[in-house]
């Protein structure tokens, strides 16, 4: 049976914070989405030139925790080193305890201008409503503080 997930991602109400829901017909395809679904709130990723790649390799025992380091791993790529990740990423999952997440991320210095800024800066990721949950397709939920 073909995957019919909902969308790639969703943003729902959060007190202060923003929830995003990531949906993958694989956990693949879910951490790529989450990762989009997160630059996407400051900047727009199609206006992202895939100029240059950078490795990202992350192991943790769970996938909540997998999670957690890959959405903060993100975030210190754009704060820390001004790099803009586009959609073009080459991501996969492997591994039951210790889970092992390798990428390449593709994209280019971060301008303003270019990627169009959207008036929102995610600080950090947090373990708020945290749920990963497999059906017909992989859904991640997780809460960004802005």
């Amino acid at each position: 049976m073909a995957c019919r997930k909902p969308a790639d991602y969703l943003y729902g109400e959060h007190t202060a914070d923003i929830l995003i829901r990531a949906y993958g017909c694989t956990l693949d395809e879910a951490f790529k989405n989450a990762a989009i679904g997160t630059v996407e709130i400051m900047y727009d990723t199609s206006a992202v030139t895939p100029a240059k790649g950078v490795e990202v390799r992350l192991e943790h025992d769970d996938l909540e925790g997998l999670l957690f380091a890959w959405i903060s791993e993100i975030l210190y790529l754009f704060d820390g080193e001004k790099f803009a990740i586009g959609r073009h990423m080459d991501l996969e999952v492997g591994g039951d305890g210790p889970y092992v997440l390798a990428a390449t991320l593709r994209g280019e210095r971060y301008d303003v201008d270019k990627h169009r800024f959207k008036g929102l800066i995610v600080k950090a990721m947090t373990y708020n409503m945290m749920k990963i949950a497999k059906n017909e397709f992989w859904e991640l939920q997780f809460v960004v503080d802005i």
